[in-house]
């Protein structure tokens, strides 16, 4: 129900679509035109790389821009209020936010990543074989990792308030995101996505939502009441 309700609300904003699209495109173009710069790089492994850090950076940075959406500004509103006296529980509220930011993020990252994979196989005049690793990660590993972190900053928003939240989503956004980019346009064509990196990032990203979902559970209502004001 939560989900269902969040997702046709960010579905139905302009502001968030039209970002989703920009940014899908903007990235997109960015990392396809450093491909064609790189001489002597296969094809397959070209638009392996490009999907996994494409797809990444894009899932993460629209992950960080509608988690301000669904869970900060329903605080600023105090609609968090009316949630919370209602049968469900927070962990239910938390899942369903989660849940929802994580599948609109992943569309665009999904979009995002084969269109310009397409564009790239159409400027070689060939088209790549995607490895099963990659596959699975943009498929599975890749919302779950959204999920992680959007959930970790869903968590934060319920427990601080309005100006720590903005302090913290700063300081651990903004890191994440240059790494990620960074990492990525630096490594593109060269990066090669194994079965192991992908196994261990599940791994991973398993036991943070599974910690994340023990946290939210022992957050008391009164303590999200309170960072209101």
């Amino acid at each position: 129900m939560v989900m269902g309700k969040e997702l046709r609300e960010l579905a139905g904003s302009k502001s968030a679509i039209v970002m989703g699209a920009l940014f899908a495109l903007a990235f997109g173009s960015m990392y396809s035109l450093r491909l064609n710069s790189l001489p002597g790089i296969s094809l397959e492994s070209s638009i392996g790389s490009l999907l996994f850090f494409l797809t990444t950076v894009l899932g993460v940075f629209l992950g960080y821009t509608y988690t301000g959406q669904v869970f900060l500004r329903e605080k600023m509103d105090a609609v968090i209020e009316t949630l919370l006296c209602s049968p469900i529980t927070l962990r239910d509220i938390w899942i369903g936010k989660t849940l929802a930011i994580t599948a609109l993020a992943h569309a665009f990252a999904l979009v995002g990543g084969v269109l310009c994979a397409l564009v790239v196989s159409f400027r070689s005049g060939s088209v790549g074989v995607l490895g099963g690793a990659v596959i699975v990660y943009v498929i599975v590993v890749l919302p779950a990792l959204i999920a992680c972190f959007v959930g970790a900053l869903g968590c934060s928003q319920f427990l601080l308030g309005m100006k720590e939240n903005r302090i913290v989503s700063l300081v651990v956004f903004a890191p994440l995101f240059a790494i990620l980019y960074g990492v990525g346009y630096g490594t593109m064509g060269s990066f090669v996505v194994t079965w192991l990196q992908v196994a261990l990032l599940a791994a991973g990203v398993v036991v943070v939502l599974m910690g994340l979902s023990y946290a939210v559970g022992r957050i008391r209502i009164e303590r999200v009441v309170t960072t209101l004001s």
